[in-house]
């Protein structure tokens, strides 16, 4: 018997507990998962939620540590827009109305345009200046009142009286090289103005009367002024406030300005203030909270307060007050001179008085005679002293130099950009020249030049000349002023007058305030010159007329620019471009 082996298998047995364990690692192969992807949600939210508070929260500037998000500013940037396209239609509807004319309208469109490119940089410094106007209200206890946000706003959405107004003006004569009228001058063009107005009363038409007062101004529209807004201070504001005073159409008295001119006006019509019923609604629609609105309208509420505080302190009570006189040096409004460059002033006599028709005048035309003629009268008045350049400025046929005592910005040949007349060129340039050295008269293209070698020296160096030299024992200031200054006052010796605290920019009162009697200042730069005081007396006294309209209009600005200047006062960063401490 054959006996075969029975095969035999390993049995596999199936230890306990394989099946939990299965769950088990699924279980947590599951939760991993769920977490990775919880994560990744996470992750994905977070760079959401980053990139929205990036796009809402993000500061773009900071005041004191304040921080301006990105949100307010385009909430500004709407607010803005806003603004100047309401700005935009009131012109053009003005226009339309012959309200005002239309070369006056369109002046008004060219800066609503020119606003509206620049809007998110005008809109980032308007943010700034609402959060620094509330931080300093707060700090003077001018908060703003619902009630007087809420005017505020109405005021936005009014449209201002404006009424229709003519006028008749009676300038004094100036004597021939004199600055200003005489008292006889004076009183003789006043009672010009006081006749007109009898002729008027009594029954003579406003357009004989025009003819009969010689006014060129009013002679081709006799006098029509269009439509004056209430409020405002041109032509002269006592003018305004005159007309304004008026119950219904008819003539003012003779007001004179504080120009000096005499003036009379005539109101024909009244268009009364207008409020938009819509405006609010109008702001909605542009995309505007309201919130945002009420929070611009609240800084200009605070800087009307402060605005009256500032004015109640140097109009309302004696202060000390300075009288101070200026020189004003040109410096190419401060962009720096090239190399060799020099400075002149001139006076231009053009044949005809036109400088741009000279050149197509024949050479042995008598109106180059004449224009010669006056150029080689006024180097003998001054050579000879009996004249100064100042006084003989405004004669020239430069209108633009004339305004600046006939002074030309700095010329350099090393500057290729600027093509100089070959004559005029070769006289400034000539080696040799001496400050204060009078040319011979020189003929150009352009007319006859009667010419003065100012410097040489950069501007820099001349200021410290001209004030080491101001400030030398038994200086003459006014003569000093007369000579080397651009400014108007110039021809008064640089005389500025009695001068409160918020009256000039803060920059220009820093470097009077602490001058006594005698003293002169350090000069100072600024975008249109340097400037260089001496304080000839102090006083505690009130301000005159002149100061308090000069007040009203410009405290404000003058302090809050020097308060926003000061970094001990102010810290401002721009995250969005440069940063700075001021």
């Amino acid at each position: 018997m054959t006996f075969r082996a029975r095969p035999t298998t390993k049995p596999t047995t199936r230890r306990r507990g394989t099946h939990a364990e299965d769950a088990r690692r699924n279980l947590y192969f599951n939760l991993g998962f769920g977490l990775i992807v919880l994560v990744a949600i996470l992750l994905l939210v977070g760079a959401g939620a980053a990139t929205w508070i990036d796009e809402h929260w993000a500061a773009v500037a900071t005041v004191n540590g304040v921080s301006i998000t990105k949100d307010q500013l385009n909430d500004r940037v709407k607010i803005e827009t806003f603004k100047l396209s309401d700005a935009e239609s009131r012109t053009r509807q003005s226009v339309q109305e012959n309200h005002i004319s239309a070369a006056q309208g369109q002046q008004v469109l060219q800066y609503i345009a020119q606003q509206q490119q620049q809007i998110s940089s005008v809109a980032l410094e308007d943010a700034i200046d609402t959060e620094l106007i509330l931080q300093l209200g707060a700090k003077r206890d001018a908060a703003p009142t619902d009630a007087a946000i809420t005017a505020q706003v109405t005021t936005d959405a009014t449209t201002v009286e404006s009424r229709h107004v003519y006028q008749i003006q009676v300038v004094p004569e100036v004597s021939t090289g004199a600055t200003t009228p005489t008292d006889a001058q004076v009183a003789a063009a006043q009672a010009k103005a006081n006749s007109l107005l009898a002729d008027l009363k009594a029954g003579k038409t406003w357009e004989d009367v025009v003819k009969e007062s010689g006014d060129p101004s009013a002679a081709a529209s006799n006098g029509d002024l269009l439509f004056i807004n209430k409020g405002s201070t041109t032509p002269d504001e006592a003018f305004v406030n005159a007309i304004f005073a008026l119950a219904a159409p008819g003539y003012t008295d003779v007001i004179q300005g504080n120009d000096g001119t005499f003036r009379i006006g005539r109101l024909t019509e009244i268009a009364p203030a207008q409020v938009d019923p819509t405006y609010t609604q109008r702001i909605a629609a542009a995309g505007i909270s309201m919130d945002a609105y009420r929070r611009v309208d609240s800084g200009i509420v605070v800087g009307n307060l402060i605005t009256a505080q500032l004015t109640a302190q140097v109009v309302d009570a004696p202060t000390e007050q300075r009288q101070v006189s200026v020189i004003v040096l040109e410096d190419n409004s401060g962009q720096g001179v090239l190399p060799g460059a020099v400075l002149v002033k001139h006076i231009l006599y053009s044949p005809n008085h036109d400088p741009s028709g000279a050149s197509a005048l024949k050479a042995d035309d008598p109106a180059w005679a004449a224009a010669k003629a006056e150029a080689e009268d006024a180097y003998t008045k001054l050579k000879a002293g009996t004249a100064t350049f100042v006084s003989l400025a405004p004669s020239s046929d430069d209108t633009g130099s004339a305004a600046t005592n006939g002074f030309l910005p700095y010329f350099s040949q090393a500057d290729t950009s600027t093509q100089l007349d070959p004559a005029f060129a070769a006289a400034i340039y000539a080696p040799g020249l001496k400050p204060g050295q009078l040319l011979e008269p020189v003929q150009s293209a352009f007319g006859w030049h009667v010419i003065e070698f100012v410097t040489a020296a950069d501007p820099t160096t001349w200021a410290t000349q001209i004030a080491a030299q101001a400030s030398a024992s038994g200086a003459d200031f006014a003569k000093l002023a007369q000579d080397n200054s651009v400014d108007p006052s110039a021809r008064d010796g640089g005389s500025l007058g009695w001068i409160a605290n918020y009256q000039l920019p803060a920059d220009q009162e820093a470097a009077i305030s602490g001058l006594s009697a005698g003293q002169v200042s350090a000069p100072v730069s600024a975008s249109d010159g340097i400037r260089i005081f001496k304080v000839t007396a102090v006083e505690t006294r009130l301000p005159d007329a002149t100061q308090i309209a000069t007040l009203k209009s410009d405290a404000f600005n003058n302090w809050y620019q020097g308060v926003k200047a000061d970094p001990k006062q102010t810290t401002i960063v721009r995250l969005t471009g440069s940063s700075t401490g001021s």
